[in-house]
């Protein structure tokens, strides 16, 4: 089995050297700005997202040509600004510059230059709703340049959850029409830690692939082996304590590499990266079956961590923050995440430990629940590999 694992990840490297592309969250990124009266917003969105509304790819190659975009530009055009209105309709965009191509560590996205003669007294009002129809778990990430070059503010736009007002005036400062608020700071900065604090949580619950893993590593948490054969935990604080450690050695792991990667310190394409997730999966769950790790579990969730921590780490490495910023940032989007995981851990755990006494529960539950979950990874393993979507998840 070792041997099997080994060859596993061996042709794994090897196949992701393909142009495949993963299936990571979908976000798309805006940077506002404001001068002399006029709105400026450049606003970046995937192609990979825009192919799955507009069908893009005409001759299904699944590939993007610069010819397919561009003859549907139009389409695109409209379909993209139907789904932005900024003071209830009153602020019309208009391009400010040709789009463009640009190529980042997940894709290729679609570069839209946009302005408006805008009157942003008391805030500007955005109601942002692009995928709203087709993909729940899509974000705008929002970045507000404030104009002294540092001063900026973070805001995620969920288009199922309706209108948001931001302002554009410096905390403490006059309005961009010279009037103050009176509060000394912003709707959009008031609400900054809170709305990447619910990010994390949305990212880690909409995170199917983490959720499978931290269950894979709960299934055998309510047994001990005793004579070769399972039983269940006589009190609860043996499962859980142990559990305590485990998931704190996975926190440990993706909190590393999810700063290192918003750092852009260490970048790595998330076609390498989800194709790992998925196989950390079944190695987990392997090992549910066939001790593969004897004893280094903790170790090897440590390891797995770093893994599934650039996993995390696009939503917020592409918006390209001062140090300063993105520390603040990362931390409440972090503790996001820890609140989200343990969400995920406190309820699987406890249904666990009420099923842990039914004599069905290792031939079940975790030898039955580990090669399903071994199952559904190595079917995303491919879908990530060969970029196609076979699951609905």
């Amino acid at each position: 089995m070792k041997r099997w694992i080994v060859t596993l990840f061996t042709a794994a490297l090897a196949v992701l050297c393909t142009p495949a592309l993963a299936h990571k969250a979908s976000d798309a990124y805006l940077q506002l700005s404001s001068a002399d009266g006029i709105l400026h917003l450049r606003w970046d969105v995937s192609l990979r997202d825009l192919d799955a509304v507009l069908d893009l790819d005409r001759n299904e190659d699944q590939k993007l040509s610069w010819g397919e975009v561009r003859g549907r530009m139009d389409d695109i055009r409209t379909y993209a600004l139907a789904h932005l209105r900024l003071q209830e309709g009153r602020c019309t965009l208009t391009e400010a510059q040709p789009t463009a191509l640009e190529s980042r560590v997940d894709g290729s996205y679609l570069v839209l230059q946009l302005r408006s003669p805008c009157e942003l007294a008391g805030g500007l009002r955005i109601d942002y709703s692009l995928f709203r129809e087709v993909d729940p778990t899509h974000r705008g990430l929002l970045r507000i340049d404030r104009g002294d070059g540092q001063a900026l503010a973070l805001q995620s736009l969920d288009p199922a959850a309706g209108a948001v007002t931001v302002s554009l005036a410096l905390p403490g400062s006059g309005s961009p029409n010279g009037e103050g608020n009176g509060h000394g700071d912003s709707p959009s900065s008031r609400s900054g830690g809170a709305t990447f604090f619910l990010d994390g949580i949305h990212h880690i619950l909409i995170g199917y692939d983490h959720i499978l893993f931290l269950i894979s590593l709960l299934l055998p948490a309510v047994l001990v082996r005793s004579g070769g054969k399972w039983r269940p935990v006589a009190q609860w604080q043996q499962a859980v304590w142990p559990i305590v450690s485990t998931v704190t050695m996975f926190t440990l792991g993706h909190s590393i590499t999810l700063a290192l990667a918003g750092l852009q310190i260490v970048s790595l394409s998330p076609r390498l990266i989800e194709p790992a997730i998925a196989l950390t999966i079944i190695v987990a769950a392997v090992d549910n079956i066939v001790p593969l790790l004897r004893g280094r579990r903790r170790i090897f969730t440590f390891l797995f961590g770093l893994i599934h921590g650039f996993g995390f780490a696009n939503v917020l490495a592409e918006l390209d923050l001062p140090v300063k910023r993105f520390v603040t940032a990362l931390l409440e989007f972090n503790l996001g995440v820890e609140a989200g995981q343990l969400i995920v851990v406190s309820i699987a755990l406890s249904v666990l430990l009420a099923l842990r006494w039914q004599p069905r529960y290792p031939p079940l539950v975790l030898r039955g629940g580990s090669a399903f979950a071994m199952g559904i990874a190595a079917i995303w393993f491919v879908e990530r590999v060969f970029d196609l979507k076979v699951l609905p998840v």
